[in-house]
């Protein structure tokens, strides 16, 4: 690093606590081509040298609903008129929010030879995976379409649900990959324990199932409350799914407040922590 470098580092090192959030958007609004750049770059990545190309974001999830879809019909007696369509909204959701945060967590370290060559906001690479994952997710979005004319799913005001429930999704993924990112470059473990919560979450989660097969029956009442607060995105995936479905939300004022402000929090708190921890950080790649 040269010493102009290390000038800088040191101001964003040295960034108010409180004011860490705001000045991440002012970076990522400064460097938003270089945001561009990266979302660019991996998509031709992803997809070079393959025959179906950006097809296979749609392959792969149409195969786990048509897995899920066979297990429940075996195994469940649910009565979900919508449950293929469910399934697949869910598996797409999941996703997009699991790669966030698992390839969040290594950008540092994929990066490394890029960061020692030249000094930009690190908090650019982890941005750029939440519009990678959306670019994804939207390409992904194209195989409802036949459903939602097949289940004669017209919108309603709850569609709002959708934008919103995606931006706390990724704010809580970039959050927590706020700090896992720094501590993945001292301790190479934790993508293998991120790998291993997000398998077990994935279960934990309704995504292959609905909230209200845990909420409803499958737990006492007085633990639903514990659940959701304790699982966001059980919230958000139940938000998108009735997005699209029209169907009551079912869940609380008070569970979406606490959830909300909880991702907030979340992301705060891990943008605070990876403004104070990035030099470091960058000297153990």
């Amino acid at each position: 690093m040269g010493r102009d470098e290390d000038s800088v580092l040191e101001l964003h090192a040295e960034t108010p606590t409180l004011s860490a959030p705001f000045k991440m958007f002012q970076n990522l609004r400064e460097y938003r081509h270089l945001v561009r750049h990266f979302i660019s770059r991996d998509l031709k990545t992803r997809y070079h040298g393959s025959i179906i190309g950006w097809g296979w974001s749609i392959a792969e999830p149409l195969a786990l609903t048509v897995t899920f879809y066979i297990l429940f019909a075996i195994l469940s007696d649910s009565t979900d008129p919508y449950r293929p369509f469910n399934i697949l909204v869910g598996i797409l959701a999941w996703t997009f929010f699991a790669r966030t945060l698992s390839r969040g967590t290594t950008a540092l370290q994929r990066n490394s030879g890029l960061i020692q060559r030249i000094y930009f906001p690190r908090e650019v690479f982890l941005f750029s995976q939440v519009g990678f994952q959306l670019v994804q997710l939207l390409l992904s979005m194209i195989v409802l379409i036949p459903l939602l004319y097949h289940y004669d799913l017209m919108p309603s005001t709850n569609i709002l649900y959708f934008p919103l429930a995606i931006l706390l999704m990724g704010m809580l993924a970039v959050g927590i990959a706020f700090f896992t990112s720094i501590i993945q470059t001292k301790v190479r473990d934790m993508e293998h324990i991120v790998t291993v919560v997000l398998r077990i979450g994935f279960y934990l989660t309704p995504v292959f199932y609905n909230l209200d097969m845990i909420t409803g029956s499958r737990i006492p009442a007085e633990y639903s409350d514990i659940y959701l607060y304790a699982n966001p995105m059980a919230t958000y995936l139940t938000m998108i799914r009735s997005a699209f479905t029209g169907d009551p939300l079912g869940i609380s004022n008070m569970h979406l407040t606490v959830t909300i402000s909880t991702t907030v929090l979340i992301f705060m708190l891990g943008s605070m922590f990876f403004m104070r921890r990035e030099r470091k950080a960058v000297k153990n790649l």
